[in-house]
């Protein structure tokens, strides 16, 4: 499939579209498949910090594909997420959903239904501070391609909590005011507790000793929790130190066991597990995933993920940790990782557009004597 970008002629002048993306499919079994992309000039969301938000792409699709079809052969980030000091990271690539309309002749192709609104969601950390943050949204075919073109801009709003202030009496003599209970909101124990948030998609939690239950509302659990992000996003709020300031980081694509050590400074360590509880995998789906375990962070603050050979603690924000048989791979997407080797014993610094793989040790051969044929 070929992939390019190239102005939209029949909106030049008009400002109201950005660009249009022409994607060539491979021939089908009646006739070559054809999807052309129009975007908006650009895309805006608001976000409270420490929160998340939904809105949504609003895509013209011009062109045929697959009747029936309930996907693109376009895959787009869906999340864009601002950790503390403003850098943004866009990932959770997701196909792009569309409808398809009436025959296109007498081909088995149809015409793509519009508009085609694809959903995205930005999150911001609690201490990010209060300002506009601008990126790119990102799409591609997905695949080998990956998704490594640039569509419109888009500017995330991050806004304070709305405070709320309680009713002052006018012009009412002193008195005793008896106010309801408040609820205040959860908040982690520095070195105990961990708070909980669910960004985007279904994600699940095991606090030790405890059944594994969905998280939907703001949780705190306690060190050693196993969250399972596999199939979505959460932020992970800790305290930072002694001076009560809120750290917090997005991980997705994995299952992870999570906890914060107290020391100089603190470090949460997200360690990479199956996730599951016991016996709800079987078989051979259980050593597929025991072989190969991900997770991909965005966060800014004492954060660590610790595979079977290598642990990485950020000195950047974005950062990618796999477990296979041939060991435990770091790639880092923005700023810079600091790779601790378990087999060889040793610290890389691995930055931006770089990885390490920290692999286990060649089994040592030993040397059989030869046979002489003596007893």
């Amino acid at each position: 499939m070929e992939i390019r970008t190239e102005p939209s002629r029949r909106l030049i002048g008009r400002g109201a579209l950005a660009a249009l993306a022409v994607l060539a499919l491979l021939p089908g079994a009646a006739q070559a498949e054809s999807l052309h992309l129009v975007f908006p000039q650009s895309v805006q969301t608001t976000v409270v910090q420490g929160q998340s938000s939904s809105f949504t792409l609003d895509v013209q699709a011009f062109g045929a594909t697959r009747c029936a079809a309930t996907t693109a052969p376009v895959r787009v980030d869906t999340l864009y997420s601002v950790d503390a000091v403003g850098d943004v990271a866009a990932g959770l690539p997701t196909a792009m959903p569309i409808s398809t309309g009436e025959h296109r002749g007498t081909s088995d192709n149809c015409s793509i239904t519009n508009p085609v609104l694809i959903p995205l969601t930005a999150t911001a950390a609690s201490s990010t501070p209060v300002g506009d943050y601008k990126t790119l949204i990102r799409y591609g075919k997905g695949g080998d391609g990956g998704v490594d073109l640039d569509g419109p801009p888009l500017t995330i709003h991050v806004v304070a909590p709305e405070r709320q202030e309680l009713p002052q009496p006018a012009l009412a003599p002193p008195a005793i005011i008896v106010l309801g209970d408040r609820k205040r909101a959860p908040h982690p124990t520095l070195g105990k507790t961990l708070l909980l948030t669910l960004v985007k998609g279904t994600v699940t939690f095991r606090a030790p000793g405890k059944a594994s239950q969905s998280l939907l509302d703001p949780t705190v659990v306690p060190n050693g929790t196993v969250i399972d992000a596999t199939h979505g996003v959460v932020k992970v709020t800790v305290v930072k130190d002694a001076s009560g300031v809120f750290d917090s980081a997005d991980a997705w694509g994995g299952a992870f066991k999570a906890g914060q050590a107290l020391g100089k400074p603190p470090v949460t360590t997200f360690t990479l597990t199956d996730g599951a509880p016991a016996g709800a995998r079987h078989g051979a789906t259980a050593a597929r995933v025991a072989r190969k375990r991900s997770l991909w962070v965005n966060g800014k603050g004492n954060f660590k993920t610790r595979g079977k050979r290598a642990s990485a603690i950020v000195r950047g924000t974005y950062w990618f940790t796999q477990d296979t048989d041939a060991g435990t791979k770091v790639s880092v997407r923005r700023g810079l990782v600091a790779v601790r080797d378990f087999v060889r014993k040793r610290t890389v610094l691995v930055s931006a557009g770089h990885s390490y793989t920290a692999k286990p040790r060649a089994p040592s051969l030993r040397r059989i004597p030869a046979f002489t044929g003596s007893a």
